[in-house]
């Protein structure tokens, strides 16, 4: 092979391992956003399953261990709502507020309120209400994984 030959295989190669790594930063992003979408659409069931299943009532130790797990990771998860919750109260820009707001009015709050309720409550349009969310479930990925979360997040916008 001559030296063009040779300079067109490590461009086309390069290009090749660019798009792999670009393929594998977009799924690590799709899966810490699915996993936080995860657990706050589920997040009163999660609660409900750790609050209502009794050790004393369960044989397996199987069961006792996804118990232990769930109760783990529910206390994570409600400390950093915890902090989210406080870091949106505290922020200069109203929409931050709101936007802990909506995340608890559509995942945590008792009331399961429909889209177009919690948009009403708030005094918003519906796609106000979504980019609110999406936005708040960026945030909640950072705080619920840290600094993993930040370059996957920052990759996509």
């Amino acid at each position: 092979m001559n030296k063009e030959e040779i300079a067109e295989v490590a461009r086309v190669a390069a290009q090749e391992v660019l798009a792999r790594k670009d393929a594998i930063i977009d799924e690590e992003f799709d899966a810490r956003y699915h996993d936080v979408n995860l657990l706050m659409k589920n997040y009163r069931k999660l609660r409900a399953h750790y609050a209502h299943v009794s050790p004393e009532t369960l044989e397996v130790s199987c069961i006792c261990s996804m118990r232990r797990k769930t109760g783990l990771m529910m206390s994570h998860v409600d400390k950093m709502l915890a902090a989210y919750e406080a870091l949106c109260k505290e922020a200069v820009n109203p929409d931050e507020a709101r936007r802990w707001e909506a995340l608890n009015l559509r995942y945590i709050d008792e009331d399961r309120l429909s889209v177009d309720e919690i948009a009403e409550r708030l005094n918003i349009d519906k796609r106000t209400f979504y980019r609110d969310i999406n936005r708040a479930m960026e945030d909640m990925a950072v705080l619920l994984f840290g600094i993993e979360a930040i370059g996957s997040w920052k990759h996509k916008k």
